[in-house]
């Protein structure tokens, strides 16, 4: 396990959320030097002050994807397929539960190859489409992610009984902006 990783994990003045935004930073630009305007993070992040996030999910272009075989040869997660993706994926949830002493179901990140135009559910949450219509916000750690109004639509659109809740979380948050 890489030390640096896990030093975070220990990290108690950090939520779980910024431990795992932490360890995404580390990964993805100081270890694969990936280009942090080309991936972003998908789901829930923009609601990571108010309510608990468990793992990353991010859509990564495909030109910089391929560079997490840096990591993959540090033994730092897996690139394999995954519903008929291409996807890197490190599940650091054991590892998280020694550390902490907690027992989190899920400390995960995986990151889906995409081609520039492509996103998930349709190209509406394709990284061109999300810069080019301003629906990414920026976090303290440079990561692109979904703002609050494209994940209003995205969950809209996904449409799964566990958005539900979340849809009047972020309605409630944007009626008080």
């Amino acid at each position: 396990m890489n030390k640096q990783i896990c030093k975070i994990m220990k990290l108690k003045r950090l939520s779980k959320h910024d431990k795992l935004a932490r360890i995404l930073k580390y990964i993805f630009v100081n270890m694969c030097n990936i280009d942090q305007r080309k991936y972003y993070i998908l789901g829930s992040y923009a609601l990571r002050e108010h309510r608990a996030i468990s793992d990353l999910d991010i859509n990564i272009d495909a030109t910089e994807f391929m560079k997490l075989s840096t990591a993959c040869d540090k033994n730092t997660g897996q690139i394999q397929i995954y519903n008929n993706q291409i996807r890197w994926f490190v599940d650091y949830t054991d590892t998280y539960n020694q550390l902490t002493g907690l027992n989190e179901t899920d400390f995960s990140i995986e990151a889906f190859m995409k081609q520039p135009n492509e996103g998930f559910p349709n190209s509406t949450y394709s990284l061109n489409k999300l810069v080019r219509t301003n629906g990414l916000d920026i976090d303290n750690f440079g990561h692109q992610h979904f703002s609050l109004k494209t994940l209003l639509k995205w969950k809209k659109k996904m449409n799964r009984d566990k958005d539900k809740k979340d849809i009047i979380i972020i309605k409630t948050i944007i009626s008080e902006l």
